[in-house]
C-alpha cells in the first residue's frame, strides 16, 4: 500500500472517530506491518489516542474515588461510539483486524490502553499470538507430526513455530528480508 492510500485511510478514520467519539479523541494513528508484531503484511491497525479521563479532573493529586468515577464516565461515554467505530472498520476495511485504544495525559504520556480485536471487541492479551490457519498436504503434516513424535514440539502449532524459527536463523532469510525492504523502498518512490 502506498503512502497516499495510507494517508487517505487515516484521514477517513480520523473523521469517523471524531464523529463517533466527539471531544474524546486526541489523535488517530494508522499502523502497518513492522509497527506492531500482531500486524501481518498487508494489514493495518488504527490507534485511537484518547484524552485521559483522569486528566480532566485538573488536580495534580486527584482523589482515587474521583479517578475511578472519571474512568467509569469515560467507559460509558466512549464504549457505544467505539463499538460503532469497530463496526465501521469491519464494513470498510477487511485488512484491519486489530484496533489499539490508548489514553494520554496532557503532557503526552501514555496513561493506559490495550489492543482489541475489531471483530468482537475482545481485548488481546499481552504477547498473544496471531492466529494463522494453515492447510498442509499429507507429506507436510507428516513432517509436523514427526516433530511432535520426536519430542521437539508438543503440538502442531508449536512444531510449525519451531520450523519457522529454524528458517529465521538461516543467513538467506536475512538477505530475503533485506530484499523485501528494498522492494518496499522502491514502491514508495513510485
Amino acid at each position: 500500500m502506498d503512502q497516499a492510500e495510507r494517508d487517505h485511510i487515516q484521514h477517513e478514520l480520523e473523521i469517523a472517530a471524531n464523529e463517533l467519539l466527539p471531544g474524546w479523541i486526541r489523535r488517530v494513528e494508522l499502523l502497518q506491518h513492522d509497527d506492531a508484531p500482531m500486524i501481518e503484511p498487508g494489514q493495518l491497525m488504527p490507534r485511537l489516542v484518547f484524552k485521559d479521563p483522569a486528566g480532566r479532573l485538573q488536580d495534580p493529586h486527584p482523589d482515587p474515588r474521583k479517578v475511578a468515577k472519571a474512568a467509569r464516565t469515560f467507559s460509558g461515554a466512549v464504549n457505544p461510539g467505539l463499538n460503532q467505530f469497530r463496526g465501521h472498520l469491519l464494513e470498510r476495511w477487511p485488512e484491519i483486524r486489530y484496533i489499539e485504544v490508548m489514553t494520554e495525559d496532557n503532557s503526552g504520556h501514555r496513561t493506559g490502553g490495550n489492543v482489541r480485536f475489531v471483530e468482537d471487541g475482545r481485548e488481546a492479551a499481552d504477547g498473544e499470538f496471531t492466529h494463522v490457519m494453515v492447510r498442509l498436504k499429507t507429506a507436510d503434516l507428516d513432517i509436523v507430526d514427526t516433530l511432535i513424535a520426536a519430542g521437539i514440539a508438543n503440538n502442531r502449532a508449536e512444531a510449525i513455530r519451531w520450523a519457522l524459527t529454524r528458517i529465521r536463523e538461516r543467513p538467506a532469510y536475512e538477505q530475503l528480508r533485506e530484499h523485501t525492504r528494498d522492494i518496499d523502498r522502491l514502491k514508495s518512490e513510485f
